[in-house]
């Protein structure tokens, strides 16, 4: 067996609880995007509101995460994953049960996703990915991978398990059971086994002792200011902006995008689900790409799966089976991106300043994701479909695959003179 082959095996015999507690807490992050689609019909026809002010509260609670994030990276950096994450369990999972409250008025409807916007960040990648790049090094992209299949698993499960809910005891009740499930299931496992600081660190001398804690001033990589500076910062801004603009937009629409096709509500749920099977069979082997091949290829060929997917649902009467392909096809984008670019910050940035750092790259997605879920509304509103969505997605994911493309390979170190690598 290779070094790097045992190296990875015993990172993942000593910190495997890490990477399922990693998995189970971030499929949170997903409550939102994946668990309004199913509302949308009912919300509408309950308080008589067009499709684009039912995507506002989406797009509220984006663009208050641009206010957020920073600091919430800031905070992880300095007093570590643990605790952050389990109030974000709380603060998210309570939040979206509290949209069960919604009265009619878009004000109330507003405020109730700006407190779901305070999970949001409490949850978000770099609260997990943190905690996993201190222990996972040899097999960091496929520790990245498993952990972010929290989401693509509720892809599978949560439309289908809301639109049942809707069906059997109300949309209102669809919110409680929606938000009070994931908090019993999430919360247990994270507390018992989400422990970041527990056990040896990856490529620790086999003599060294081995501290409490690491401070974040002593782990490799450039600090917040430096980071700001690389090319590879920027790049990932607008590759990450213009995934951010395609996954939350398709996310919240697809099942009633699908309906539009002349399915059935719970059809069109069974077909969304094949974006989170997909997405994790996507998501584990990219995982394992990662750790061989160089990241911007992965992502740039995976940033054009979507261009595929949208063009596809253009075409007339495209049928069960196309759909189905489509959906795939959106699903191996949104399965594989957040590794991608997870991956090529901790080797570009390093770990010293990875949270901030990356926080503020999301900050920039959030803009992105905040405008994405209003304008496919308003987009469906003024022209009946999502044709003009659907190209509009050609068009950013076609500009996101070529600034993945120019990041460049990841660098073999951080030296302290920075200019031949500053933008």
């Amino acid at each position: 067996m290779s070094t790097g082959s045992s190296g990875a095996a015993a990172e993942w015999r000593a910190h495997w609880p890490l990477a399922l507690a990693a998995l189970v807490g971030y499929s949170t992050i997903g409550l939102q995007s994946y668990g309004i689609s199913p509302f949308v019909s009912s919300l509408e026809h309950q308080f008589g509101w067009t499709r684009s002010q039912v995507m506002l509260g989406v797009s509220v609670s984006n663009f208050t995460g641009i206010f957020l994030n920073i600091v919430i990276g800031l905070i992880v950096d300095r007093f570590g994953s643990r605790r952050v994450a389990l109030t974000g369990l709380v603060v998210k999972a309570g939040s979206f049960a509290l949209l069960a409250t919604a009265t009619g008025a878009l004000l109330n409807w507003t405020l109730l996703w700006i407190v779901l916007a305070v999970g949001v960040v409490l949850v978000q990648s770099t609260v997990w990915m943190r905690a996993l790049a201190r222990h996972f090094d040899h097999s960091r992209g496929f520790a990245f991978a498993f952990a972010l299949s929290g989401t693509s698993l509720m892809a599978i499960f949560l439309p289908a398990y809301a639109t049942w809910l809707i069906q059997t005891q109300g949309w209102r009740m669809g919110f409680v059971g929606v938000g009070l499930s994931w908090l019993v299931v999430t919360l247990p496992v994270v507390f018992f086994f989400f422990r970041e600081d527990r056990g040896p660190k990856p490529a620790a001398p086999a003599d060294a002792p081995a501290p409490a804690a690491t401070p974040a001033a002593a782990l490799p990589g450039l600090t917040f200011a430096q980071g700001l500076r690389t090319r590879a910062f920027w790049l990932l801004v607008i590759s990450f902006g213009c995934f951010s603009f395609f996954s939350m937009t398709v996310a919240t629409n697809l099942v009633p995008l699908l309906s539009e096709t002349g399915i059935s509500a719970m059809e069109a749920a069974g077909i969304a689900s094949i974006m989170g099977l997909v997405g994790i069979v996507v998501r584990l082997s990219v995982g394992a790409l990662l750790d061989r091949f160089p990241g911007n290829v992965i992502g740039t060929i995976t940033l054009l799966m979507p261009v595929l997917g949208a063009s596809i649902l253009l075409l007339d009467a495209p049928g069960a089976i196309l759909l189905s392909v489509a959906v795939a096809a959106f699903g191996a984008a949104i399965g594989a991106e957040m590794d991608v670019a997870l991956y090529l910050a901790t080797r570009h940035f390093g770990l010293r300043a990875f949270a901030a750092l990356f926080n503020a790259v999301i900050t920039c997605g959030a803009m992105m994701a905040a405008i994405g879920p209003f304008v496919g509304g308003k987009l469906h509103d003024l022209t009946g479909n999502y044709d003009a969505l659907l190209a509009t997605i050609v068009v950013v994911m076609s500009v996101g695959a070529l600034a993945m493309a120019l990041i460049g390979r990841t660098p073999a170190d951080f030296p302290a003179d920075l200019e031949s690598r500053a933008a």
